[in-house]
C-alpha cells in the first residue's frame, strides 16, 4: 500500500486549520472626530470558523498597552462590538488592538478559546481632527 505524499498532508493540515480560524475587521476611523467629552467609539467585528461557537458566548476588549477596557456587543447585530473610551491628551500616536474570548463545544464540556487582532494606530496629532 502506497502512502500519500508529503504535499497532500500539509494540504490537509491548512485546510483543517483554515476551517477553525477566525478574523475581525476593525471599523474604527484612523483619525477621531471631535468630540466634547474627549471619548471615541472604537468598533470591530469578529467571525470565526469554529464549529459551534454562539454569538452570545464571545467578549471583547479593546487592549491599549497593558490596559483591557470591555466592548458590549451591539444590540440587534450579530458578532459586532463597541466601546466608548477617553483618548490620552498626551500622545499623538494610539496603539490598539482587539481581544476577542469565545466557547466552543468540547468532548465534555465547554472549551475556552482566545485571539488577538493586528495592531491598529490611532492618529491623535496635530493633524488628526481634534477639540
Amino acid at each position: 500500500m502506497k502512502l500519500a505524499s508529503p504535499a497532500v498532508w500539509v494540504l490537509l493540515a491548512a485546510l483543517g486549520l483554515g476551517c477553525a480560524g477566525s478574523r475581525n475587521t476593525n471599523l474604527t476611523p484612523r483619525s477621531p472626530a471631535p468630540s466634547a467629552d474627549a471619548t471615541y467609539l472604537f468598533e470591530t467585528t469578529f467571525r470565526t470558523h469554529r464549529r459551534g461557537v454562539q454569538p452570545e458566548h464571545v467578549k471583547a476588549w479593546v487592549v491599549m498597552g497593558l490596559n483591557l477596557y470591555p466592548m458590549q456587543a451591539v444590540p440587534n447585530t450579530e458578532n459586532r462590538f463597541e466601546a466608548l473610551l477617553p483618548l490620552p491628551t498626551d500622545r499623538s500616536v494610539l496603539r490598539y488592538r482587539y481581544k476577542f474570548e469565545f466557547t466552543y463545544p468540547g468532548v465534555l464540556d465547554n472549551k475556552i478559546n482566545s485571539t488577538m487582532s493586528p495592531e491598529y494606530e490611532l492618529q491623535l496629532g496635530p493633524g488628526a481632527a481634534r477639540n
